[in-house]
């Protein structure tokens, strides 16, 4: 009888680790389905569609010779502080993009609802990354502070990785996963890959919104990824600029007016489709 209590003990401790990992697991579980949690990453949506919308504005007027601001994120942000009561709907929207970060990386650590494959939470991980920093740039615009275009940042992560050992090849394949999931975007706008984030079917004229917005999301940053590929090849951090500069990389080529235009265009619908369906994403 002796021998057996260890063993009892020892089955009973398993027990109890397992069954505090299935009530962690069932609470973030419960966390990331709360209404008021998901109501707030919903604005977090709409809050990336606005910066969508002013980025495709951005971008139009750099294709056509009518602005230097930069068309990135910060751009787009530092458009919304200009206009009347800009500075509160940026704080709007950095709150609401907090609860869009929290939401995600919950998410993907129980897994999405159309899908908790490990790369559906790297996924989800990585948009609530975004959100996050996204979030920060709103608020510190909002706040009154400044903020680095992308351009700049990612100048100087590119930098940093060169200095490291091997850092010329950690940044061609920095390159190649941003070329990589590029090529996933334009994947999901052709296949209409996005609808499995939305709750019920938004109708036809949306779901083109949708495809036009995530195909061209893949060209945009497709571009990104090009020059930081460059940038690694040739050694030369100052080439690996950020979306900014890969818009205005489409715009010097040829017919490139006509390029950035298009993909501006796909921009304003990706931009529209965000709006659109904010209210009906249970995954962001």
């Amino acid at each position: 009888m002796a021998s057996s209590t260890p063993t009892r003990n020892g089955s009973s401790g398993a027990e109890g680790k397992a069954s505090g990992a299935q009530n962690t697991a069932e609470g973030l579980a419960r966390q990331a389905n709360s209404k008021w949690l998901k109501r707030l990453g919903q604005v977090g949506v709409a809050a990336i569609g606005i910066v969508y919308l002013l980025l495709a504005w951005i971008s139009l007027q750099v294709a056509w010779g009518g602005s230097s601001e930069n068309a990135d994120n910060t751009g787009a942000l530092q458009k919304v502080a200009e206009k009347p009561f800009g500075e509160a709907l940026l704080i709007i929207m950095g709150i609401g993009l907090i609860g869009f970060a929290v939401w995600q990386l919950l998410l993907s650590i129980i897994g999405p609802p159309s899908d908790d494959s490990a790369f559906k939470r790297v996924s989800a991980a990585a948009k609530g990354i975004f959100g996050a920093s996204l979030a920060v740039q709103s608020l510190r615009i909002g706040f009154g502070g400044g903020s680095k275009s992308s351009s700049s940042k990612t100048a100087d992560w590119t930098a940093s990785l060169m200095g490291a050992p091997a850092g010329r090849v950690l940044v061609v394949i920095v390159g190649l996963a941003v070329i990589a999931y590029a090529g996933y975007m334009a994947y999901k706008g052709v296949k209409k890959k996005f609808l499995e984030k939305l709750e019920g079917n938004p109708g036809q004229g949306i779901t083109r919104l949708g495809q036009a917005g995530w195909i061209s999301r893949g060209v945009a940053f497709g571009t990104l990824g090009i020059l930081i590929v460059v940038a690694g090849v040739k050694s030369q951090p100052e080439e690996a600029r950020g979306l900014d500069a890969a818009l205005k990389t489409l715009a010097g080529q040829p017919f490139g007016q006509w390029i950035l235009t298009l993909v501006a265009l796909g921009l304003a619908c990706y931009a529209a489709f965000q709006l659109l369906t904010a209210r009906i994403h249970k995954e962001g």
